[in-house]
């Protein structure tokens, strides 16, 4: 009896032990700035949301790379604790100030302009864009206010 027992606590402990690693992106420039939390408490098998970690203040220039993981002691608490208390780590690593958007090209069309030139400019900024150089914007110069411009682009 003592046998069965010891086999399925153990069973218990390997199954509610097992660890996991998810990791968050965000496409911004990494700093040498890291927040983490090694006991961010869920509950509940994780039912239960853990509650946000607020990282404005140690990160201003916003969050580079977010991970959540279970380690092996995580997974070990939440198995002796029934999975009632099941802790994660928690990594932030926040952006870096130097990070910045990609170039931008920027493509002017006047209000009065023909079709043809506004075709011209927006092929133009087509082509940009395909070759996946930069980032292209339009920009009109100034409100139409005539109604055959207004006619032309319907």
């Amino acid at each position: 009896m003592k046998r069965i027992r010891f086999a399925l606590v153990a069973i218990a402990c390997v199954t509610q032990a097992g660890c996991y690693h998810q990791v968050f992106n965000t496409g911004l420039a990494p700093s040498s700035t890291v927040v983490t939390k090694a006991w961010h408490p869920t509950f509940i098998f994780g039912l239960v949301a853990a509650q946000p970690i607020d990282v404005r203040t140690s990160c201003p220039s916003g969050v580079a790379i977010a991970s959540t993981r279970m380690t092996f002691a995580n997974g070990l608490v939440g198995g002796l604790t029934l999975g009632i208390f099941t802790p994660h780590e928690v990594k932030v690593v926040c952006a870096s100030r130097s990070a910045v958007l990609p170039t931008m090209q920027t493509r002017h069309v006047a209000a009065g302009a023909s079709r043809e030139a506004a075709d011209r400019v927006l092929a133009d900024a087509i082509d940009i864009a395909s070759r996946g150089a930069d980032s292209v914007a339009i920009v009109i110069d100034a409100a139409p206010t005539t109604p055959a411009f207004l006619e032309t682009y319907r």
